[in-house]
């Protein structure tokens, strides 16, 4: 009898505690994302003979962890614990960014890779912006960064391009995988405008 009493008033304990303090309560599972724009649109029939490397990203100490971040009030930004990216999303950005330069024509080699042959351009990424804005009943997916293209002429690297981007893509929903969606669609027009700019700028 005394065992069983023991069992109801350890039973009725555990149900307590559980339903005051939460011990039950299940999280959500943590997803993690890939940004993968689309396909860029080639400028040549012929790829120009250049090589280039990458040489820094910089990325604004707000938006460089990996967990996604939501602009909620104008001064008001939140991070996402259970929605974020896969890889870093300097490394994300760099390796969509570099596919895209290839896949344009405007460059042959990505010299960081490939290194034997010779280095034509050097270009820095400062990521300044990477966020969904979720501030209206019209969210958004905001991206933005500067690219500067340096020319490697007898070893003296010299400015010839400059030139920030931005993108407010509209998204359906204030969701994680709607806003991947956002940036993939933003930054496949942005780069495809960017290619387009270094296509009329580089000798």
């Amino acid at each position: 009898m005394k065992t069983f009493i023991r069992f109801v008033i350890l039973f009725g304990l555990t149900f307590f505690l559980s339903q005051c303090f939460g011990v039950s309560k299940t999280f959500p599972e943590k997803k993690f994302y890939l940004i993968e724009t689309g396909e860029t649109k080639q400028l040549f029939s012929v790829v120009k003979p250049r090589a280039f490397v990458v040489r820094k990203v910089f990325i604004s100490q707000r938006f460089e962890g990996k967990e996604f971040v939501y602009r909620k009030e104008n001064a008001v930004y939140e991070s996402d614990f259970y929605n974020g990216f896969f890889i870093p999303p300097a490394h994300n950005f760099k390796e969509e960014f570099v596919r895209s330069l290839l896949k344009s024509g405007n460059f042959e080699w990505d010299a960081s890779i490939h290194t034997r042959v010779n280095v034509t351009h050097f270009i820095e990424l400062n990521l300044t912006q990477m966020y969904g804005d979720f501030r209206t009943k019209e969210p958004k997916a905001v991206i933005e960064f500067e690219i500067v293209v340096y020319e490697d002429k007898d070893s003296v690297s010299t400015p010839v391009f400059r030139k920030t981007y931005k993108q407010n893509q509209s998204i359906e929903k204030k969701e994680p995988e709607a806003l991947v969606l956002g940036w993939n669609l933003g930054l496949t027009n942005t780069f495809n405008e960017l290619n387009a700019d270094l296509s009329a700028k580089l000798k």
